[in-house]
């Protein structure tokens, strides 16, 4: 099997999987998760995420088998955090998934620059998102998230989507109607749905004043009146894209462990290229999430104005 690799399944072979699992395929599923090699009762290992991952999913009305919120304490995500299946969740997606000028369509899936597949690497990350992607998809799945949601501490800063984004109106107005249950919460995130928000919005929705909206980069309705569209909503704080730097940067220890913010040098190549895409003034992302500005604020969640982090080109 070409998606196998060792004891360790590829990134293809997590797309298996995933559609395997959506498609609600037992048969499938059981079939690719007994042919990844390694022994179930190691802890850590891929077979070990995947058979329990399968229990899970043979009976959802067991209890879930990973968290559904991660409280990441280090320096690069220092909140609650939620995320869902990169991909088949994001419904806004172009460029970043599909590549510069391909078509939407499952062969051309991944060909794009999405980050968040790296994060498959960790195979506890990868079946989270696929567990919390079904638990969506269910009226029960919705109300076990909104039961952790409650969970969270008062005071807490709340991420929705670090992978994955608002895969429908319906999920999207359940995830702002759960924000202003908390109104102690600090909420927000990015999104390429761009679509269903401004659908949610021609209902004459009331928006929850503690959530803000980073317009994600790479979005498939990117463009002026797009973008236009979408900074009239109450909740929208920027623009957030990703913008080419020399190879040198994306290569540097700090880019890629978030322990320390990146060099200057690194952040003025960000803006030159920011200026490159006719954007005069705005915020070079430092990569130290949670603590990019004084008195540990994070530009993200309050700093109005464009952002940008680099890729490579």
């Amino acid at each position: 099997m070409k998606t196998i690799k060792a004891s360790k399944l590829s990134t293809p072979g997590k797309i298996d999987l995933a559609r395997l699992a959506l498609a609600n395929d037992l048969p499938g599923l059981s079939k690719l998760v007994a042919a990844i090699p390694g022994n179930p009762a190691k802890a850590g290992t891929t077979k070990f995420y995947a058979v329990r991952f399968l229990e899970w999913f043979t009976d959802q009305n067991g209890p879930a088998r990973f968290s559904v919120f991660m409280e990441t304490g280090n320096s690069k995500l220092p909140f609650y955090a939620f995320s869902s299946l990169p991909g088949f969740d994001c419904p806004g997606a172009g460029a970043c998934l599909y590549g510069e000028g391909n078509k939407h369509n499952a062969a051309n899936f991944g060909k794009g620059w999405c980050y968040s597949f790296t994060a498959w690497r960790y195979p506890a990350a990868f079946f989270r998102q696929l567990q919390n992607s079904l638990l969506l998809r269910s009226e029960a799945g919705r109300a076990f998230i909104a039961d952790k949601f409650q969970q969270i501490p008062a005071g807490k800063t709340v991420r929705l989507y670090v992978d994955g984004d608002f895969p429908s109106l319906e999920i999207l107005e359940y995830w702002m109607n759960l924000c202003k249950t908390r109104p102690d919460l600090s909420l927000y995130g990015y999104s390429k749905s761009w679509e269903i928000f401004l659908a949610l919005d021609r209902t004459g929705y009331a928006w929850p004043e503690n959530y803000k909206l980073n317009l994600s980069g790479g979005s498939r309705y990117g463009g002026v009146l797009w973008i236009k569209r979408m900074e009239r909503l109450p909740i929208t704080r920027g623009q957030f894209l990703a913008v080419p730097v020399d190879r040198k940067f994306i290569k540097a220890r700090s880019y890629q462990d978030k322990t320390r913010p990146m060099s200057n040098e690194y952040r003025a190549d960000v803006r030159q290229a920011m200026r490159a895409a006719g954007i005069e003034k705005g915020f070079a992302c430092p990569g130290n999430c949670g603590n990019c500005l004084p008195k540990g604020q994070h530009a993200c969640g309050s700093l109005p104005g464009p952002i940008a982090i680099g890729i490579h080109n």
